[in-house]
């Protein structure tokens, strides 16, 4: 039989090739329609504010650059199938049978299925799939039988569809591959490759091995041209990102704008070498305290609790994951990896590990949640950061028989735990409480029946369940000697949509959440509304306990605002980062180092108007294009330990 290798008719290529051509074109559909699909859903997500009458926005585009990434992933997937479909035709047909068509259907559809995923998924993450998601889903089929049976059998139908849809057309191609010459497959491939590489030029090669897929579409409307399985693949494969060194202004300036290391006393505010108790409050964002807003929740024990305490209500988280809100909380440090930086290679950056430097002042310390043990890879990073003991459901007596919630166990149950645990350790103490009850799903204990409020959206249902059970913690502990002792911290690990998961996103009230500070022996009401972020909460704990070195943060100490700075850091996702002040709201991404949005968000509610391009604004572009470098400059020199 003649083989017809270096054919490059264009008949011939056709003819032999028309399978695998319909085979591409088959898989390129299916990602289209997903892409549309992500598109319509997340919507509110990717668009806010100007970006629609962004004059620079263009469908055209997301539609080529869509179609681009999803053939190239394609092609990367299906590349090696084409010449081992040849090796095993030169060997035994069967092992097509056996071993490549199985194989190849496996990864197909676990790239179409994280397309797929990712719909929903974006919601959470704010971007698309990386490797943080390996540390995010510990338990993925755990959890997934604690949800709703309709999202459960709509999973596994959707599963079992992709799977069918993709064994039927690898099949379809295989069986016609058997029966006819393909010998020139490969060249197929090659000329695609050729033809987009001279289409693209150089940038062809940043969308097969990207350093940054696209720098020519800004980060909003990013998440719609990339490919889940690519991001995914690159993200693993890399291990997450490399935080490289900039340059951006003079080390003089950086420091003077931005120090990290730095020195924070009580300032006279109080007695230092009091207790500590820590709540970090799952999912809740400023709104359900906000009194003028929709989702303000009826909450009895909350709305006694700040008469008597200081509600820092201009409060903003970092990032909006858990594994990043832990560690600004107690770390005081920024996440710049894409996988938790406790899981990373930077491990061993200098960091102020909080239980140890509490230890100094003879502190015991310890962390409880009601979930399973070390996942979100919490125990990891409570032995980081020094913290003596750590509790999980597994430790709570009879735990198989404590009504639980998709995941774990229900607050008021861990909160009677951690009462009965403060009651055995020594003073001084940091008690730190992470409580779950408050995270999607959102489904409460059968005891808890409040009649609640017409209007009431799931997650404020489940913060009013959480305000009761924190009701009950405090009736037993103020009867304790420790209590009136000790300092009770309030804050929220991340921001997530009050309305819900098909709630609308904005780049400033989305990252706005509540602190809180009570003092049994100050027992006074404040409204405090300097700028603060969880980047605080380290260095408070710190001087409450009378620490007297310095330490690494990249925040103040609450109770004294000389400290705090007069501008906030949060990060929406892998490229971009945001700066706010007073007033304004600036997007900076670290790839293209431009600033990509300017908001006058006190003005502009809806953040309608960027005022990039604005003359009259220059002054505070430059002044916040500065400060965000400033963060970037000083963040790349600690992760690379390069800090002086």
């Amino acid at each position: 039989m003649k083989m017809n290798y270096l054919s490059f008719s264009g008949k011939t290529v056709w003819q032999n090739n028309k399978p695998f051509i319909w085979f591409l074109f088959s898989l390129l559909i299916i990602l289209s329609v997903l892409k549309i699909i992500f598109y319509n859903y997340n919507y509110s997500l990717l668009f806010t504010g100007s970006a629609l009458h962004d004059p620079e926005f263009d469908k055209s585009k997301l539609i080529k650059w869509s179609l681009v990434n999803d053939l190239l992933t394609i092609l990367l997937i299906n590349t090696p199938l084409l010449f081992l479909l040849q090796a095993g035709r030169w060997v035994t047909p069967k092992l097509t049978n056996w071993f490549i068509l199985p194989v190849f259907v496996i990864i197909n559809s676990f790239a179409i299925s994280l397309n797929l995923a990712d719909i929903f998924y974006f919601r959470f993450h704010f971007q698309r799939s990386n490797a943080d998601l390996l540390y995010v889903l510990d338990h993925p089929f755990k959890q997934l039988f604690h949800q709703n049976p309709f999202i459960i059998i709509v999973f596994f139908a959707a599963t079992a569809g992709v799977i069918v849809l993709i064994w039927a057309l690898h099949k379809k191609f295989f069986t016609s591959f058997l029966k006819g010459n393909h010998a020139v497959l490969a060249t197929f491939v090659l000329l695609i490759c050729i033809g987009l590489s001279v289409i693209f030029r150089n940038r062809f090669t940043r969308i097969v091995v990207p350093t940054y897929p696209l720098i020519d579409i800004k980060s909003s409307p990013l998440p719609i041209v990339q490919n889940s399985f690519h991001t995914f693949l690159y993200s693993v494969f890399r291990k997450g990102s490399d935080v490289k060194l900039k340059a951006y202004l003079p080390l003089a300036t950086a420091d003077s704008l931005f120090s990290i290391k730095k020195v924070l006393h009580l300032n006279n505010t109080g007695k230092a070498g009091k207790n500590i108790v820590l709540f970090i409050m799952e999912s809740v964002p400023y709104d359900f305290f906000d009194p003028s807003g929709t989702f303000k929740v009826q909450m009895p024990f909350f709305d006694s609790l700040l008469q008597k305490s200081t509600f820092f209500n201009n409060a903003f988280c970092y990032a909006h994951e858990s594994n990043k809100g832990i560690t600004a909380i107690l770390a005081g440090i920024p996440t710049l990896s894409e996988i938790p930086v406790y899981h990373s290679k930077y491990i061993n950056m200098p960091v102020t590990p909080l239980g140890s430097v509490l230890k100094i002042n003879n502190y015991r310390s310890f962390f409880c949640i009601g979930d399973d043990f070390d996942n979100f890879g919490f125990a990891k990073c409570m032995n980081w950061l020094g913290i003596d003991k750590y509790y999980s459901k597994e430790d709570i007596p009879n735990f198989k028989n404590i009504p639980a919630h998709s995941m774990g166990l229900h607050d008021e149950y861990v909160l009677n735990f951690m009462h009965e645990q403060i009651k055995k350790i020594k003073q001084p103490f940091l008690a730190i409480s992470y409580n779950v009850s408050t995270h999607y799903p959102y489904d409460l204990p059968s005891s808890f029946s409040v009649k609640f409020p017409a209007g009431y959206t799931e997650p404020m249902k489940s913060m009013r369940y959480y305000d009761h059970s924190l009701q009950l913690f405090f009736r037993a502990a103020v009867k304790e000697s420790w209590f009136a002792n000790t300092t009770f911290i309030f804050c929220s690990d991340h921001w997530m949509f009050p309305e819900g998961n098909k709630g609308e996103y904005n780049p400033v009230n989305g990252y706005k959440i509540p602190i809180i500070i009570f003092d049994p022996s100050v027992n006074e009401k404040k409204i405090n509304d300097h700028l603060v972020s969880q980047f605080d909460i380290m260095g408070t704990i710190a001087a409450i306990s009378g620490y007297k070195d310095s330490i690494i943060s990249y925040g103040g100490n609450l109770l004294d605002s000389n400290s705090t700075k007069n501008f906030v850091i949060s990060k929406p996702n892998s490229s971009l980062y945001q700066v706010a002040d007073s007033a304004y709201v600036l997007g900076f991404n670290n790839i293209t180092n431009k600033a990509e949005y300017l908001f006058n968000y006190k003005d502009d509610k809806v953040l309608k108007k960027n005022l990039i391009a604005d003359k009259n604004t220059s002054a505070v572009l430059n002044a916040l294009t500065i400060r965000i470098k400033a963060f970037l400059q000083k963040a790349g020199q600690h992760y690379n330990s390069r800090l002086n």
